[in-house]
C-alpha cells in the first residue's frame, strides 16, 4: 500500500510538472493566435493554390512565418519571465535565430525567449541597489542593449544551427512516418495527452512547426488537423447525449455549441476523464481522422484556432472542403460508436451501483483537498484559472458569476492563467486536473476544484463557501431570511400556520399523476392556494425545466423556479408529491417530487439539504414507504438538525 501511494504521488508530481511546462509553452503561443490566423488566411487566399493567387501579396508569407511569428513567441516568452524588459531580451535573442534560417524557429523561440528574459532578470537582481542615483535609466537601457545584443549574436552563430538540425530531424521523422503510412498510430500517444490538457503544447509546439514546412512545399498539412479536429469531441458529447444520464447529459447541448462552434475543446475533456475507457474512443476517432485525411489528401493551411468547424473551413484550401467535412464527420461517427459502448456500460454499472455518486457520474468530494490557504473576512474576488487563462476559464467564470448572482452575491469573478493568479484573490477555482498546479503557484490561497468547465455541480460548493463566509457576520431577522424547512423560530407555534414552510396539506400521496407537466401544475396550485406564490410561478418552474432538468436521480425531482421570477414568490414553501407508481420526468422514472419556492436565496440552501437527505435510492424508497404524511413532515423538518 505504501509503495502504491508513493508511486501515485510520483505520477501525480510528474503529471503536474508536465502540465506546468505545457501551460507555459501555451502562454507563449496563445496571445499571438491572431497573428497565426493572419498568416493562415493570407496563405489560404493568396497562395498559388489558394482562392485568389497573387504573386505580390504572397511574398508576405515567408517573413510572417520565419520572422514575425517566432519573434512574437520569443517576446511573449521573455515577458512571462520578466515583464517588458524580459520581452525585449527574448525578442532580440529570437531574432538571431530567424536570420538565414530556412525553417520556422518556433521551438527555438520557446527556448531562447524565456532564457533571454531570465538572464536580464538575474542581471537586474545582481545590480539591485548598486547603481548610483540618476544613472538608473542609462544602466537599464545599456544593460538591456548589451545583453540582448550578445544573445542575438549567440543565437545567430550557435543556437540557430542546432535548432535547425532538430527541426529538420523532426520533419524528416514525420515525413518518414507519413511515407510508411504510420501517421494514424500517432493518435495512440497524442489523444491521451490531449485530454490531460496538453493540447496546446502538442499542437502549437510540436505539430505546427513541422506542418509549416509542409505548407511551404505543398500548400497544406494534415498535421494541423490532428489536434483541432472538432469531430472527436463531438462524438464523445453525442454519446453522452444519447446514452448518459443526469447533469452530464443535460449539459451536452451547451457543450456541443461551445466545442463545435466555439472551438473550446477543453469542454469535453472532463467527459473522458470521468470514464477513462473513453480514451479508446478518442484514439479510434483520431486514427479514423488521420486515415481519412490521407485518403482525401486533405489538410488545412494552418492550425485552426480555436478548433471550431468555422475555423477549420476558413483555413481549408480551395477544392478540399469535401476532405474537411469527411475528416470531421468520419472521426465523429467512429468516436460516437466506440464511446456509446462505454457510456452505456458506465451508466448501467458504476453510476447505478455506486452509493454516494452524483447523477453525472463524477464522485464529489475532491474539494476535500489539503488546503493550506484560508479565507479571512468577506469574499470579494474569485479567480477561475486554467492553463492558458482564455476560453475554458472565461466560460466557467461567466457561469460562476451567474450562479453567485442568482444566489444574491455580487462578487467579482475573473478568469486568468495559472501563473497569473492575482494576490487579491480570495478563492481560486480550477479544474481538478489543474488544482495541484494552482496550489503550487499560489499555496497561500484557498483552492477549490471543479469537474467540468460547463455547469459543474461543484459551483454549488463555491456558493456555499461564499454564503458561510459572507453571511456569518450579518444580522438578519427571521422575517428577512428563513434558514430551515420548518417555521421560523420566532413564529414556531401551532397557530403560525400562515408562516409554515411545509403544511401537512402540501404533502400529497397520489398515483393519479402521469407526467411532469401535471406534477408542476399541481405543485403550483398548492403554492398559490397556500399564499406562497402567484400563479405565474408555474412559468418559472416550466422555464427551469427547459434550462436544466430538475430530476437529479434516485427517483427524485426537485422542481423550482428561475431567478427572473423571484418576485412571484411571496414566502418560502414546500410541496411534496409521493407517486409510488412513478411519473415520467424527462425520460426518467420519478417517485418523489419536492417542489420548492424559496424567498431570496433560500431555495439553494433547501436544495443542498434535500440532495444530502436523499443522496441514495434507498433513502428515497424508505421515505416513500412511510406512506404517512405526519411522519414525512417530521423527517423533512428534522433534516436541518
Amino acid at each position: 500500500m505504501e509503495n502504491t501511494q508513493i508511486n501515485t504521488k510520483k505520477s501525480s508530481s510528474f503529471q503536474a510538472r508536465f502540465q506546468k511546462i505545457g501551460g507555459y509553452l501555451s502562454r507563449m503561443v496563445i496571445p499571438n493566435i491572431g497573428a497565426f490566423i493572419a498568416f493562415g488566411l493570407i496563405t489560404a487566399i493568396f497562395l498559388e493554390t489558394g482562392w485568389y493567387p497573387n504573386e505580390t501579396i504572397i511574398k508576405l508569407k515567408d517573413p510572417l512565418l520565419k520572422s514575425l511569428l517566432p519573434i512574437l513567441i520569443g517576446y511573449s516568452g521573455g515577458e512571462l519571465v520578466y515583464g517588458k524588459r524580459g520581452a525585449v531580451a527574448g525578442a532580440l535573442a529570437t531574432f538571431g535565430l530567424t536570420i538565414g534560417s530556412d525553417v520556422a524557429m518556433f521551438l527555438g523561440a520557446m527556448i531562447v525567449g524565456p532564457f533571454g528574459g531570465w538572464i536580464i532578470k538575474k542581471f537586474d537582481q545582481a545590480i539591485d541597489g548598486k547603481v548610483r542615483e540618476g544613472f538608473e535609466m542609462i544602466v537599464d537601457n545599456f544593460s538591456l542593449g548589451i545583453i540582448g545584443g550578445i544573445f542575438c549574436i549567440l543565437s545567430f552563430l550557435f543556437v540557430e544551427p542546432i535548432m535547425a538540425g532538430i527541426t529538420n530531424a523532426l520533419a524528416s521523422g514525420v515525413v518518414w512516418v507519413m511515407e510508411h503510412k504510420l501517421l494514424p498510430l500517432s493518435a495512440i500517444f497524442i489523444e491521451p495527452a490531449r485530454v490531460l490538457f496538453l493540447n496546446n503544447v502538442i499542437d502549437h509546439g510540436i505539430l505546427a512547426p513541422i506542418g509549416l514546412e509542409q505548407v511551404a512545399s505543398q500548400g497544406f498539412s494534415p498535421l494541423f488537423m490532428i489536434i483541432p479536429n472538432p469531430g472527436i469531441g463531438l462524438g464523445i458529447l453525442l454519446a453522452y447525449w444519447f446514452f448518459g444520464k443526469g447533469e452530464m447529459k443535460e449539459a451536452v447541448p451547451g457543450a456541443v455549441i461551445i466545442h463545435f462552434f466555439g472551438g473550446i475543446h477543453e469542454i469535453f475533456f472532463p467527459y473522458v476523464l470521468a470514464n477513462p475507457l473513453l480514451i479508446l474512443a478518442d484514439i479510434a476517432g483520431g486514427i479514423a481522422a488521420i486515415i481519412t485525411m490521407q485518403i482525401t489528401n486533405y489538410g488545412p493551411v494552418y492550425t485552426p484556432s480555436p478548433g471550431s468547424i468555422i475555423s477549420v473551413l476558413a483555413l481549408t484550401p480551395r477544392g478540399k472542403y469535401l476532405g474537411a467535412i469527411l475528416t470531421v464527420g468520419v472521426s465523429c461517427l467512429v468516436t460516437f460508436l466506440v464511446a456509446s459502448i462505454f457510456v452505456k456500460k458506465y451508466y448501467r454499472g458504476y453510476v447505478e451501483n455506486s452509493p454516494g455518486s452524483n447523477t453525472d457520474g463524477l464522485v464529489r468530494g475532491f474539494n476535500n483537498i489539503e488546503n493550506n490557504g484560508t479565507i479571512d473576512g468577506q469574499i470579494k474576488k474569485i479567480i477561475v484559472a486554467c492553463d492558458a487563462g482564455m476560453g475554458s476559464s472565461a466560460m466557467s467564470a461567466s457561469s460562476l458569476k451567474k450562479k453567485l448572482k442568482e444566489a444574491g452575491y455580487n462578487i467579482e469573478v475573473v478568469h486568468t492563467a495559472l501563473q497569473n493568479i492575482p494576490n487579491d484573490a480570495d478563492i481560486v477555482v480550477t479544474h481538478k486536473e489543474l488544482t495541484n498546479l494552482a496550489m503550487k503557484a499560489k499555496p497561500e490561497k484557498y483552492h477549490m476544484s471543479i469537474s467540468s468547465y460547463i455547469n459543474p455541480p461543484e459551483f454549488a460548493d463555491v456558493v456555499n463557501v461564499v454564503r458561510e463566509n459572507n453571511d456569518k457576520d450579518m444580522k438578519v431577522s427571521s422575517s428577512e431570511k428563513i434558514t430551515s424547512y420548518e417555521p421560523s423560530k420566532e413564529n414556531k407555534t401551532p397557530n403560525s400556520a400562515s408562516n409554515e414552510v411545509l403544511k401537512l396539506d402540501n404533502i400529497v400521496i397520489t398515483d393519479d399523476i402521469k407526467n411532469r407537466d401535471e406534477a408542476l401544475r399541481l405543485i403550483n396550485k398548492h403554492f398559490v392556494d397556500g399564499g406562497y406564490t402567484t400563479e405565474k410561478y408555474l412559468e418559472a418552474m416550466v422555464k427551469k425545466e427547459k434550462e436544466f432538468n430538475t430530476n437529479i436521480g434516485n427517483g427524485l425531482a426537485i422542481p423550482h423556479g428561475t431567478f427572473e421570477y423571484k418576485d412571484e414568490i411571496l414566502k418560502t414553501g414546500l410541496v411534496i408529491l409521493v407517486c409510488k407508481n412513478g411519473v415520467s420526468w424527462n425520460d426518467e422514472d420519478v417517485k418523489l417530487i419536492i417542489g420548492i419556492a424559496g424567498k431570496g436565496d433560500e431555495h439553494l440552501e433547501i436544495l443542498s439539504k434535500l440532495a444530502t437527505e436523499f443522496e441514495t435510492q434507498e433513502k428515497v424508497d424508505e421515505f416513500i414507504a412511510l406512506n404517512n404524511k405526519t411522519k414525512m413532515k417530521n423527517i423533512l423538518e428534522s433534516v436541518e438538525n
